[in-house]
């Protein structure tokens, strides 16, 4: 039942996608009032997911698991892509960058995200599972800021290719300036960094604090080689090299869009990758009658 919920409004947000792409062939100032329709259509019957899922939940947020918080992240993304949709000249093709992102979060979670919550497993509920929480919430909000900078990213890169190429783009298509995307991809690295930081703390405080006090959390407590604990340090060094090159000129520009879009790899694997390929992950796993399931 709940995928075909997720379709609901990943079908509403494919079909913004392709009025976005007929931006190559309609000129008609209609098609962009359409997309704009569609995308708030889209995120409508999202929230509407979002706040049943949120009812139900015990800690009254629907960032209880990976495929809540993955679905969460799709919703904001979408609500920044319909924002800038708005705040930007109407030639600029953000639906282009930022639709897909949003499908692509959406068929995740609905298909691979695990759906069980460790920290409710473990706890109960109780300071657990606000802590966990918590966590998922930095995690989140880092993972918004991530996608940000991806999307930012990859328009720089596309409008440094055009104008290197010296090609114009015609139909209505255009992209920010250079400098508009390194700014929105500047603001999302600071803001990720911190936010990564305490969320990835936390998750290794509450670990310790779980396999200490809990029997059943200790026998599978999570190894530093998990899959997802090297992907989500690797995310985290990868951010903070983003950090230090905005100090250096010499780092900046196509190189800084580059280890940004490394950066979205981790975090694209940190969350659906080990289920994708079917990794051994303690991280994610339900601890139910003492035992993984």
């Amino acid at each position: 039942m709940d995928r075909l919920k997720i379709l609901c409004f990943a079908g509403t947000y494919g079909l913004a996608l392709a009025a976005e792409l007929a931006r190559v062939v309609v000129r008609n100032p209609l098609r962009w009032h359409l997309t704009v329709g569609l995308t708030f259509l889209g995120w409508c019957v999202q929230t509407a997911f979002l706040a049943n899922l949120a009812a139900t939940s015990p800690t009254g947020l629907p960032v209880n698991s990976a495929f809540e918080s993955a679905i969460t992240l799709s919703w904001v993304v979408a609500l920044i892509g319909l924002y800038l949709m708005v705040q930007w000249p109407r030639k600029v093709a953000v639906g282009v960058f930022v639709l897909p992102l949003v499908l692509g979060l959406i068929v995740a979670a609905g298909w691979f995200a695990p759906r069980s919550s460790e920290w409710l497993d473990w706890a109960g509920g109780g300071m657990i599972a606000f802590w966990g929480a918590v966590h998922g919430i930095f995690l989140l909000a880092g993972a918004v800021c991530t996608c940000l900078a991806f999307a930012s990213g990859l328009m720089y890169l596309a409008q440094m290719n055009r104008l290197k190429s010296k090609k114009s783009w015609q139909f209505g298509f255009s992209l920010p300036s250079l400098e508009q995307s390194e700014r929105v991809n500047r603001g999302a690295i600071v803001a990720a960094f911190p936010l990564l930081t305490f969320g990835l703390l936390i998750g290794v405080l509450l670990s310790v604090v779980e396999a200490r006090t809990s029997a059943v959390a200790a026998a599978h407590a999570i190894s530093w080689s998990d899959p997802k604990v090297l992907s989500a340090l690797g995310m985290w060094l990868v951010f903070a090299a983003l950090l230090h090159a905005r100090f250096r000129p010499s780092m900046r520009g196509r190189t800084v869009m580059v280890l940004t879009i490394v950066a979205f790899g981790f975090l694209v694997f940190t969350w659906f990758g080990a289920e994708i390929l079917r990794l051994p992950t303690a991280h994610g796993a339900s601890r139910t009658a003492g035992r993984v399931p």
